[in-house]
């Protein structure tokens, strides 16, 4: 009985999912950036229908699953799936699939090139193990927050600080105070000014200026630590500001390695947050820059 815990364990962490019904397995796929193509979406359609019961469950973390495929068929499955460029998710006490929205390539809202940052942060994390318990990470591409961030464990939130870049294309005509939602601006003398610690740093502002007298001071990814959901909840809480690309991923190396070295066993990163204090695990981190 123990040989064949330990099997599932491993299948488990490989994206092999035992059903409750003898003899079934779910396949979890790794759908990176929330994005197949449509011939890929055709293929797993018809392993869908080959080898389970025409049916694909779609996760809450972009996600997809194969139920009811026969422990026998999964080598074929795999095979199949492989074929279209579509690996298997990972499950278990790993570094999981990023998610993340569609950021500044399509969402008027976006600030950010969520599709870079994803895909850096993919190549680097995805699927490692030696970890104390599972990690997940989100890159949303405004505050607007669609991809969750302050709910993973690591999260990562597209800013940008506005500035009245030019007085003399400012028309005063007040679309600024009324695009922001946090009452963050008021004209004084025609001229907007800004109060930041009411500031959301969602750019709407800049985007509803219509002779860009408004612009960018900064812009950048504001980091979360330490969000979860579960038996118990937990929102993340902010630890950086305006970071850019790649002192983002520099930042989660050292926050993994931080957490493999400090964590106990089965410890998820927001509990050791918890125990010891952000500030105390700040510490343990070597020097983290910030963005410009």
């Amino acid at each position: 009985m123990a040989q064949r815990r330990l099997d599932l364990d491993a299948l488990k962490a490989g994206g092999i999912i035992k059903q409750r019904q003898e003899d079934f397995f779910l396949v979890r796929l790794k759908v990176t950036f929330g994005e197949l193509s449509s011939d890929q979406l055709a293929a797993v359609g018809d392993i869908a229908r080959r080898y389970g019961r025409g049916k694909i469950h779609i996760t809450t973390r972009q996600g997809m699953e194969i139920p009811w495929v026969r422990f026998g068929d999964v080598d074929a499955v795999t095979s199949a799936l492989a074929a279209v460029g579509i690996p298997l998710g990972a499950c278990g006490p790993r570094i999981r699939v990023v998610v993340a929205c569609q950021g500044n390539e399509v969402c008027p809202h976006g600030l950010g090139d969520t599709r870079a940052l994803t895909l850096a942060l993919d190549e680097r994390f995805y699927g490692q193990g030696n970890v104390p318990h599972k990690l997940k990470i989100g890159v949303t591409g405004c505050p607007n927050a669609c991809a969750k961030p302050q709910e993973h464990d690591i999260g990562f939130m597209a800013v940008a600080m506005p500035r009245l870049a030019s007085e003399e294309d400012c028309i005063s005509c007040g679309l600024c105070v009324r695009s922001c939602r946090g009452k963050a601006i008021e004209l004084v003398d025609g001229k907007p000014e800004f109060d930041y610690s009411r500031c959301y740093r969602d750019g709407e502002c800049i985007n509803a200026c219509p002779t860009e007298a408004l612009r960018a001071a900064r812009t950048g990814w504001n980091v979360y630590l330490g969000g979860k959901w579960g038996r118990e909840p937990q929102l993340g809480r902010l630890f950086a500001e305006f970071l850019t690309d790649a002192e983002a991923v520099d930042l989660v190396q050292r926050v993994v390695d931080a957490w493999k070295r400090l964590a106990q066993p089965g410890e998820r990163l927001g509990t050791l947050i918890n125990r010891i204090g952000l500030e105390t695990f700040r510490d343990e981190l070597a020097p983290v820059a910030v963005g410009g």
